[in-house]
C-alpha cells in the first residue's frame, strides 16, 4: 500500500474513534441524566404552586390580626412576602415595579373574594395566598415571586452534578482521543523514519567507502522505490569504480606499452646516428641505409605519438569532423591502390569487391576513413598469423546503409572475448607479446558512431568486421 493511502486511511482512522468516543460521551450523558432532566423539564412546564403554600395558608387562617409587620415576619421565613389592598391601592408591602406590575394585572384577571376564608391563586409563576380581612376592609397577600429566575433553583443541584461528571467524562474522552491520536502517530512516525533512517545509514556507509551492501526495505511503495533508487545509484558508483579502476589500469598500461614501443625504434635511431658519428658507416652506400633505417624508426615513433594524440583528441571531444558527400567504395579503392604500392603483396594481400558499380554515396571525412582503415589494417597486420595475410574488403547496400565488409584469414577472437575488442583501452593479447596500444578499435568505433552508424565484429574463418554508414540521399 502506497504512504499516501496508508497516511489517509489513519488519519479516518483518528477522526472515526475522536467521532465515536464523542458519541459515547453523548449517550453516557443523557444514560446518567436521563431521569433527573426529564424531572426538570415537567416540573418547569408543570409547576404551579410553591411547596411551602400549605404552611402559608395555615398561617393566613390563624391570623385575625391587622399586625402586618409580624406577620410579615412570619412569611419571611418562607421567602414570602406580604402585600395588603384596600379599595385597590397597595396599604402596606414593598411598592416596586414587580409588585405594582402583579396587583395591577392581578386585579384585572382575578375576582378576589370578601369572604372569611383563605383564597390561594397562581397568577404569572407567582404563588399567592390570600385573605379578606372584615373589620378594616383590607386584603392580605402572602406573595411567593418566582419570576424569571425561577427555574435556576431547578436546576442548581442537577447542573452541578451535570458539570462535574460532564467535566469528568470529557477529560477521559480526551485522553482516549491522544492515546489513539499518540499511538497512530507513533506508527505513521516509524513507518517514515525507518527508511529515512535506512538511507542516512546507505549514505554513511557509502561515505566510508562501503558500496557493497544494499538497503533492504520493504513497505510502503514510494519509500521502497527511493530506497531501490538509492541501491541502483549505490550499484552504478561500484561499477563506475570498477570501470573507473581498470580504464585507470589500461591508460597505465598503455602508457607503458606506448613508452616500450617507443624505446625500441629509439634505440635503433640512436645507434644508427652513433654508427655515423663513429665512423662505422664509412661509405656514402652505409651512411644512406644507416640514415633510411633511422628515417624508418622516425616513422613508426609517429604512428605511436599520432594514436596517443588522436586518443586524447577523441577522450576531451575535440577530434574534428569534416563531412562531405562522396563514394566509399570510390575512396576504398583509392586507399587499397595506395596502400599496395608500400606493402610487401607477397606478406599482405588485399582484394575490394563491391555489389554493385555504382552505390549510394555518403557523408564521410576523408582523413577519419583513412585513419579507420589504418587502424584495421593494423589490427590485421599485428595479430593475423597466416602467411601472406589475406584482407577481402566487400561493400555493399543494406537498406538505409553502405556496409563495408572487412574480412582476415586469421584465427579470429575467441567467443568471450569478442565482445569487448572495441573497449577502450582492451588488449586480447594481455601477456602483450605484440606492440598495441589496445585503443585502434575503440577509435574506429567512435568514428563509424560519429558518422551516424554502427560497427560489428564477428568470427567467420577469420575476424570480420561490419561498418555501417547511413546513405546520403
Amino acid at each position: 500500500m502506497s504512504l499516501k493511502k496508508r497516511m489517509f486511511r489513519d488519519n479516518m482512522i483518528i477522526l472515526f474513534l475522536a467521532l465515536l468516543t464523542l458519541m459515547f460521551i453523548a449517550l453516557a450523558v443523557v444514560a446518567v441524566f436521563e431521569d433527573a432532566l426529564l424531572k426538570d423539564f415537567e416540573s418547569m412546564d408543570n409547576a404551579k404552586l410553591d411547596e411551602n403554600v400549605t404552611s402559608i395558608m395555615q398561617i393566613m387562617e390563624q391570623e385575625s390580626t391587622t399586625n402586618w409587620d409580624a406577620l410579615e415576619q412570619k412569611l419571611e421565613e418562607y421567602d414570602y412576602e406580604l402585600l395588603v389592598l384596600k379599595n385597590g391601592t397597595m396599604v402596606y408591602g414593598n411598592f416596586g415595579e414587580e409588585q405594582e406590575e402583579l396587583l395591577q394585572s392581578f386585579d384585572e384577571e382575578t375576582d378576589i373574594g370578601t369572604g372569611s376564608g383563605v383564597e390561594l391563586f397562581y397568577h404569572k409563576k407567582t404563588t399567592i395566598v390570600g385573605k379578606y380581612i372584615q373589620d378594616s376592609g383590607e386584603y392580605a397577600m402572602a406573595v411567593h415571586f418566582l419570576g424569571e429566575k425561577w427555574w435556576l433553583s431547578s436546576f442548581r443541584h442537577s447542573f452541578s452534578v451535570f458539570f462535574i461528571v460532564f467535566i469528568i467524562i470529557g477529560a477521559a474522552a480526551i485522553g482516549v482521543i491522544l492515546i489513539f491520536s499518540s499511538f497512530f502517530t507513533k506508527i505513521l512516525r516509524d513507518r517514515i523514519m525507518e527508511p529515512l533512517e535506512a538511507l542516512i545509514e546507505g549514505a554513511k556507509r557509502i561515505q566510508n567507502g562501503n558500496l557493497k551492501e544494499e538497503i533492504y526495505y520493504r513497505g510502503d511503495e514510494e519509500f521502497e522505490n527511493v530506497c531501490n533508487t538509492f541501491n541502483a545509484m549505490q550499484r552504478t558508483m561500484l561499477e563506475d569504480g570498477k570501470r573507473r579502476r581498470k580504464d585507470e589500469k589500461a591508460r597505465t598500461d598503455m602508457v607503458t606499452g606506448i613508452s616500450h614501443d617507443l624505446r625500441t625504434p629509439l634505440t635503433s635511431i640512436q645507434g644508427y646516428i652513433k654508427g655515423i658519428l663513429d665512423g662505422v658507416a664509412d661509405t656514402e652506400e652505409k651512411k644512406q641505409i644507416y640514415l633510411q633505417t633511422a628515417y624508418e624508426a622516425t616513422k613508426e615513433m609517429n604512428i605511436l605519438l599520432q594514436k596517443l594524440f588522436d586518443f586524447s583528441r577523441l577522450e576531451s571531444g575535440q577530434m574534428p569532423f569534416h563531412k562531405i558527400k562522396g563514394d566509399l567504395a570510390e575512396f576504398t579503392a583509392a586507399y587499397v591502390a595506395q596502400k599496395e604500392l608500400v606493402i610487401d603483396s607477397n606478406r599482405v594481400n588485399i582484394s575490394l569487391t563491391k555489389e554493385a558499380e555504382v552505390l549510394p554515396e555518403i557523408y564521410m571525412d576523408i582523413e577519419q576513413i583513412k585513419r579507420i582503415f589504418d587502424n584495421l589494417l593494423e589490427n590485421s597486420m599485428k595479430y593475423v598469423n597466416a602467411d601472406p595475410i589475406k584482407i577481402r574488403i566487400y561493400i555493399y547496400e543494406e537498406g538505409s546503409y553502405v556496409v563495408l565488409r572487412w574480412k582476415d584469414n586469421g584465427d579470429g577472437v575467441a567467443e568471450e572475448k569478442l565482445g569487448n575488442i572495441f573497449e577502450k583501452f582492451y588488449r586480447c593479447d594481455e601477456a602483450r607479446t605484440k606492440k598495441g596500444s589496445g585503443v585502434g578499435l575503440y577509435v574506429v568505433k567512435y568514428i563509424v558512431e560519429q558518422h551516424g552508424g554502427k560497427v560489428t565484429a564477428k568470427n567467420e574463418n577469420g575476424l570480420m568486421f561490419q561498418l555501417y554508414f547511413p546513405r546520403g540521399d
